[in-house]
């Protein structure tokens, strides 16, 4: 389906007496009971949220349910990644053409529109690492006026022209996709729902749902296979429904707090422009991500003899963080061309940091542990494990005030990987690369070890600091 795939139904409204009848009823009442009429709680929200409110929003209710709350992407380095590395936005052709009424926004447009606060996220429904069983969603938030013209500007008319559309991806030669509407759940102030169903041309199908309730607009999206009328939708419809009742109770029941990070040695944008201001080998410069505050989500506490980013970074709450990616260097080894980049990350810790300090603790492990255990996050919040083998310890000639240096045999790939990391004061920087097994990683280590001592001395950080 289009990345902005949903149908709305507005929700029918009953018959119920004039309000100024409803009005002197009430009054009456009150009068004869002497009884003060408490105010209505409200349904939906009336706050405009920021886009760390959000991501709140998203943690509780995933918290709720007991799932990780890493479902929750973080808007500010999704942005940040949006303006440095920008992609060119889906854009459909819809038949009729007053169905492009029906669509979501593109993550391009989304992003950049700063002034709407803005998150996103999955819910796993099974297995977490199935993507066909997580329901995508998207909270934005803005007036209640300005998201009712921006998510559900149609006329009834127009709803029921497009009870069955088709949207063709311009530029592609991909098949049009035949898009339905479907009957919406009761959830919201306005809520609109479609499903695409395979045809002769394309086989793409899903769910789509979009909730307008107050100052939020919810879009959700799940792939589902097999789709051949409304009744099969119906069970992700609930779903879909359910979170979005949660996430209004949450914004609304719970207003998000969020919790000011404390003060850095180093800001996002000083850490980005020294990574930029030193060379890697060859004297090739870095390409940078655009620095961020780590916004250290918990999962789960760093285990002894463990290499795992998801828990390192948990635990570097409140840290400036940037990392690059120098370009590839090459080298022959015998009849063979090897290539390799080298990425760094560079974090610098809050003044008050307290000891023991993650880097230490992970630098520890990789010096001593006879065996090591590598925990990977995938993009879904779960993990896998794997066991590193054949390690060697390396030396690295920098002047640190804790420091690690090691390479590990491959057994599928048959070469090194090669890992160095020190901290002077607040400053920490990690570097990562591979190297064929048939040569000594020790020179590669000596070159990575050159740009921590460079980072280091433009950094003008003094050894022993907090």
């Amino acid at each position: 389906m289009p990345a902005y795939r949903n149908v709305h139904r507005r929700r029918s409204r009953r018959w119920s007496a004039p309000a100024p009848l409803i009005a002197m009823g009430l009054a009456g009442i009150m009068v004869l009971s002497g009884c003060v009429a408490a105010e209505p709680e409200p349904t939906v929200p009336s706050k405009v949220f920021t886009d760390q409110e959000l991501m709140a929003v998203g943690y509780a209710m995933l918290g709720e349910r007991g799932l990780n709350p890493n479902f929750v992407d973080d808007s500010q380095i999704t942005r940040t990644s949006f303006d440095t590395h920008p992609i060119s936005p889906l854009q459909y052709t819809m038949q009729p053409a007053e169905c492009s009424a029906f669509h979501l926004p593109t993550s391009d447009e989304a992003l950049k529109d700063l002034s709407v606060g803005f998150a996103m996220g999955a819910v796993p429904l099974l297995d977490e690492t199935d993507p066909t069983s997580q329901i995508r969603f998207t909270i934005r938030s803005a007036e209640a006026g300005r998201l009712a013209v921006a998510d559900f500007d149609y006329t009834d008319e127009i709803l029921s022209r497009c009870a069955q559309f088709t949207a063709t991806e311009v530029g592609t030669d991909a098949a049009p996709q035949t898009l339905m509407m479907i009957t919406p759940p009761s959830v919201g102030d306005r809520s609109y729902a479609l499903m695409g169903r395979p045809d002769a041309q394309s086989g793409a199908t899903g769910v789509g749902l979009r909730v307008l309730a107050g100052t939020i607009s919810i879009s959700m999206f799940r792939a589902v296979p097999s789709l051949k009328s409304e009744a099969d939708a119906k069970p992700t419809l609930d779903a879909m429904a359910g979170v979005a009742k949660e996430l209004i109770h949450q914004s609304l029941k719970h207003p998000p707090v969020v919790t000011p990070p404390p003060a850095n040695a180093m800001s996002p944008q000083q850490l980005t422009d020294l990574l930029q201001s030193v060379s890697g080998p060859g004297g090739k410069k870095v390409d940078t991500a655009a620095g961020t505050v780590v916004d250290g989500t918990s999962v789960g506490p760093m285990e002894k003899c463990t290499y795992s980013d998801g828990t390192y970074y948990s635990a570097l709450r409140g840290s400036t963080w940037v990392g690059g990616e120098f370009p590839a260097s090459m080298t022959t080894m015998g009849s063979t061309l090897f290539i390799a980049g080298l990425t760094v990350n560079l974090v610098s810790m809050p003044t008050g940091a307290a000891q023991p300090y993650p880097f230490d603790k992970r630098a520890a492990d990789l010096r001593d542990c006879p065996v090591i255990q590598e925990q990977v996050f995938s993009d879904t919040a779960s993990s896998s494990t794997s066991q590193w083998t054949s390690i060697r310890r390396l030396g690295l000639d920098v002047a640190a005030d804790s420091t690690y240096a090691i390479a590990h045999e491959h057994p599928d790939s048959g070469v090194w990987h090669l890992f160095v990391g020190a901290r002077k004061g607040t400053l920490s920087v990690e570097l990562a690369t591979i190297w064929p097994v048939g040569s000594d990683p020790q020179p590669r280590a000596d070159e990575m070890a050159a740009v921590i001592n460079e980072l280091f001395a433009k950094a003008g950080q003094p050894a022993g600091g907090t």
